[in-house]
C-alpha cells in the first residue's frame, strides 16, 4: 500500500518521491534525463518565514509570499520571473508540512510575481475548502484546523519544492548592481514549482504547544503528526508534556552553531596546546 493518498495526489510516486499523476511522472522523468546532475540543479525546499499579507476569514483564504529574490542561507537567488508553475497548475493542492498521507489542507487559486518597495518575489493565494456534507462528522477537517492556525499566528510559513532548470553563476557587476554584497554564489534563472505546504515555524513550536495542550486548538492526530508534535500532549495537571519538533530552519542551526564556536576560548586553547607540545619536547609528558 502505498503512503499517500492516490485519490488526491495521483496515483504513482514520481521520479523525487512523492505523488503526482501518471503523465506529469513520465514529463518530469524526461525533464531530469536533460538536466545536468550536478548539485546546482539538484530539486529543493525553500520556506519563507513571512506571515501571510492577508487573511479573509470570509473567503477561508490567505495571501502569501512563497518565495523573495532575497540571498537566502545557501547564498542563492531565486528569480520570481523564471517560476514555471505549469505542471503544479494541473493540481494546485496545498498539503500541510508536504505530509501526503493528509488529505490536501488548501488549494492554491494564483501565483504570480509581486514587487512591493524593494521586495520582489512570488505571492500566492491559498484557499481552505469548508468540510463537504460527504466528510464524516466524526471525523476532523484538516482545512479547518490549519486555518484556524493560520488565523492564530500559529502556521505562518510556506514551503515550495521546485526544480531548477536554468542557473548561473553571478559576476561581480551583477552582485553589486544586485546589492547581493558577494553573498551569492547562484543564481535560479528558471525553475518549475512542483510542491506547496503549509508549514510551522520553530519561532511559534512553544505556542503551538501550549494551545494544543490546554485545549484551546483540538487538532488530529494525524495533524499533530504532520506538524513534528506527538499525538500525546498533557494539559494543566496531566503529567509532563512530551514534544517532537520534525522542522528545524537552518536559521536556527546556523545560530546554534555560531553560538557553540563564540563559547570557545581559541586564546586558552591555543596556550595549552604550546604548552603540552612545548612540555612533551622536554620528556614531562
Amino acid at each position: 500500500m502505498p503512503n499517500f493518498l492516490p485519490t488526491h495526489y495521483g496515483p504513482v510516486e514520481g521520479p523525487l518521491g512523492f505523488p503526482m499523476s501518471d503523465r506529469a511522472a513520465q514529463t518530469l522523468d524526461s525533464l531530469l534525463k536533460t538536466l545536468p546532475r550536478s548539485a546546482e540543479y539538484e530539486y529543493r525546499h525553500l520556506v519563507t518565514t513571512k506571515a501571510p499579507t492577508e487573511i479573509n476569514p470570509g473567503q477561508r483564504s490567505d495571501v502569501s509570499w512563497i518565495s523573495s529574490e532575497s540571498p537566502d542561507r545557501s547564498r542563492e537567488v531565486v528569480l520570481a520571473k523564471g517560476m514555471n508553475d505549469a505542471q503544479f497548475a494541473a493540481n494546485p493542492i496545498v498539503t500541510l508540512g508536504h505530509a501526503y498521507y493528509l488529505p490536501p489542507v488548501g488549494k492554491s487559486l494564483w501565483r504570480k510575481r509581486v514587487r512591493d518597495g524593494q521586495r520582489v518575489g512570488i505571492k500566492a493565494k491559498t484557499i481552505y475548502p469548508p468540510r463537504p456534507e460527504v466528510w464524516p462528522a466524526q471525523d476532523a477537517w484538516p482545512p479547518d484546523q490549519v486555518f484556524a492556525l493560520i488565523q492564530a499566528g500559529l502556521l505562518q510559513g510556506k514551503s515550495i519544492g521546485f526544480l531548477p532548470t536554468k542557473v548561473h553563476v553571478p559576476d561581480s557587476k551583477e552582485v553589486q548592481k544586485n546589492g547581493w554584497d558577494n553573498n551569492v554564489d547562484l543564481v535560479i534563472d528558471e525553475w518549475l514549482l512542483l510542491e506547496y505546504a503549509c508549514v510551522f515555524l520553530p519561532a511559534n513550536q512553544d505556542a503551538l504547544v501550549e494551545s494544543v495542550s490546554k485545549g484551546s486548538l483540538v487538532l488530529s492526530e494525524d495533524v499533530l503528526q504532520a506538524l513534528g508534535l506527538n499525538k500525546q500532549i498533557y494539559g494543566d495537571g496531566g503529567g509532563t508534556q512530551e514534544r517532537i519538533f520534525a522542522f528545524t530552519a537552518l536559521e536556527e542551526i546556523h545560530k546554534a552553531v555560531l553560538a557553540q564556536i563564540a563559547a570557545i576560548d581559541f586564546e586558552a586553547l591555543a596556550q595549552k596546546t604550546i604548552k603540552e607540545t612545548w612540555y612533551k619536547s622536554l620528556g614531562r609528558v
